[in-house]
């Protein structure tokens, strides 16, 4: 006879249980722990809040071996991997208010009053027995169905770590990317600031790239060091505060934009190149023309020239090379003036 019996349990004996063998978190029809560490680090700061968590759902049966009472969870399994991967010190508490005494600290790094809230946190539990396989397999599906497909980024922040890694989680934490607007907040949910840090870091180390390559290949060259860091984000800096100079409006601005202010920093990269300084650009003299050309691309019917050309390179095809390319050399023309 099928039951469904709610309940909870505390996060200390789920461990146990787990420890003993008696909980398991991945039967061979879910996918693999897929959770990015900035999502399993705000499932904790959700916990240490005494903040609710969704119910899980577990498959109660008795262990062939023991005859002892065990379980299979058909829906909780990322939270679950969460809360012990970080009770076995594996992440940061890097989504935390950074005011919050356990802001950036590994579990072992907390008080002991921490960690005890940890340990007797309550989760709501469904408990359920007596059904059989393709019923279980039906309640899997269609407790997922319509769960948002993670994003390329999510998945890297998943799979990799390493020194690149880091840096970019550094560089996306900045407040800029937050206060000037660049990014919505639905975005920096799904970790857009975070790719974006790395196509800049990928320009100024090497100009211009394919993003849908060169991403992937820099957080796996770049694993055991990434010795191109500091004057990465000395250049970064640079151009950011050029830019706030010279667009002091800037979130009114379509150099906001991910793909103009991409650009706009490729065209910075390029002029320091070609002449080893910035010093001789006058940031207010070229935000005037930038302000100009802004305007000149608003023009839809009316415009002609390099405001067309850009406009098309910057509505196709975005992230490839040639529309790049196009955008940094136009860019670069308006700064200086030609």
């Amino acid at each position: 006879m099928s039951k469904r019996s709610p309940t909870t349990k505390d996060i200390s004996l789920l461990q146990q249980l787990y420890q003993q063998g008696q909980l398991l978190l991945a039967p061979e029809y879910q996918r693999n722990n897929v959770w990015p560490t900035p999502a399993k680090a705000y499932l904790i700061d959700t916990i240490l809040n005494d903040r609710p968590i969704p119910l899980l759902f577990l498959q109660r049966v008795a262990s062939a071996q023991t005859g002892r009472p065990a379980y299979s969870v058909i829906d909780g399994q990322q939270r679950l991997r969460a809360i012990f991967d970080f009770m076995d010190d594996r992440f940061r508490l890097t989504q935390s208010d950074k005011q919050a005494p356990y802001y950036r600290k590994r579990f072992s790094d907390l008080a002991k009053n921490l960690q005890d809230k940890i340990h007797n946190y309550d989760l709501t539990i469904e408990e359920l027995s007596g059904y059989g396989d393709e019923d279980i397999r039906d309640m899997f599906i269609r407790m997922n169905r319509y769960v948002v497909k993670l994003s390329r980024q999510e998945l890297r922040n998943a799979k990799n770590s390493g020194k690149f890694y880091e840096f970019i989680e550094k560089v996306g934490d900045w407040d800029l990317w937050r206060e000037e607007k660049i990014f919505s907040q639905t975005q920096i949910k799904r970790m857009r600031h975070f790719e974006f840090a790395a196509e800049l870091t990928i320009l100024i180390v090497e100009g211009p790239q394919d993003k849908k390559s060169a991403v992937d290949l820099y957080y796996g060259r770049y694993q055991q060091s990434f010795p191109e860091e500091r004057a990465v984000e000395k250049s970064l800096k640079e151009y950011l505060n050029w830019i706030k100079v010279a667009i002091p409006t800037l979130p009114k601005s379509r150099f906001r934009k991910p793909v103009d202010l991409y650009s706009l920093i490729g065209a910075l990269h390029r002029i320091k190149g070609e002449r080893q300084s910035l010093k001789h650009l006058n940031p207010k003299e070229s935000g005037q023309r930038l302000a100009g050309f802004d305007e000149q691309t608003r023009l839809k019917e009316k415009m002609t020239g390099d405001a067309a050309r850009y406009l098309v390179a910057a509505s196709r095809q975005t992230d490839n090379i040639m529309p790049r390319n196009t955008r940094i050399e136009i860019l670069s023309n308006v700064i200086v003036g030609k």
